[in-house]
């Protein structure tokens, strides 16, 4: 990958993952959700933040709105699939953005929650994909897909095919795919400023949860779950 893509990557990192020499975090006990504000002063905000994510998004006391038709140009696409302890993750490498407030962010990378992390009136899904995008500034935009068990993983079979079998090591895909095949015809979607769903917890992240799920396979959902048993995050309000 180029450097500054590498860069754009790191950093998107930062929704899933700390640095190996950073406290751990996990899902239950004494490092789950309610203790990351405990685990290192960086992930403060995650006990004391405003604007935490994920969130209810039928909830009336929460400014979100169903957002205007999503302004994306996404095409032929390479990744490197691999385990990060957390969940399993995609790098991306193409010329993917998605515009948003008169700025362009890029696709760097896109992952996996179980169940979904975003419910809606209280109701959750089986899964949850992330498409996360980042500005040349730094900020990040991030694009949720709601999944539930179905007859097909549709454009996501080749990607649950090749799940990886460890933690740590990158294997490339074997075909390009292209990002917005992962995205139901029905763009509709519910928008609203909140944070990463993982320690630190920054806030600031733009959030477009689309309204329409997509089906993943009951083969590809146990197989997943083989690997990654749960990692989602409480709805914080």
């Amino acid at each position: 990958m180029s450097t500054l893509h590498a860069a754009f990557s790191f950093a998107a990192l930062l929704v899933l993952a700390t640095p190996a020499a950073a406290q751990e975090f996990g899902y239950s006990g004494d490092i789950g959700p309610e203790h990351w504000g405990e685990l290192s002063p960086t992930w403060a905000e995650c006990a004391v933040g405003g604007e935490q994510s994920p969130v209810d998004l039928a909830h009336r006391r929460i400014p979100v709105r169903r957002g205007p038709k999503l302004a994306l140009e996404y095409g032929e696409t390479e990744g490197e699939i691999f385990d990060n302890g957390h969940t399993i993750e995609v790098e991306t490498e193409g010329e993917n953005f998605l515009e948003l407030d008169g700025e362009s962010f890029e696709l760097v990378q896109f992952h996996f929650h179980t169940p979904s992390e975003h419910v809606v009136d209280g109701r959750g899904y089986d899964m949850e994909l992330h498409l996360v995008h980042r500005s040349e500034a730094g900020e990040l935009a991030v694009i949720g897909v709601f999944l539930q068990r179905g007859e097909s993983s549709g454009a996501l079979a080749p990607i649950f095919e090749q799940l990886p079998d460890q933690v740590g090591p990158h294997t490339p895909l074997a075909e390009p795919f292209d990002p917005s095949d992962f995205l139901p015809a029905k763009r509709r979607h519910f928008r609203y400023e909140g944070s990463l769903t993982t320690p630190p917890c920054s806030e600031g992240v733009r959030w477009m949860v689309l309204v329409q799920p997509l089906t993943i396979s009951h083969e590809h959902m146990a197989r997943f779950n083989q690997i990654v048993r749960f990692n989602a995050r409480p709805a914080q309000r």
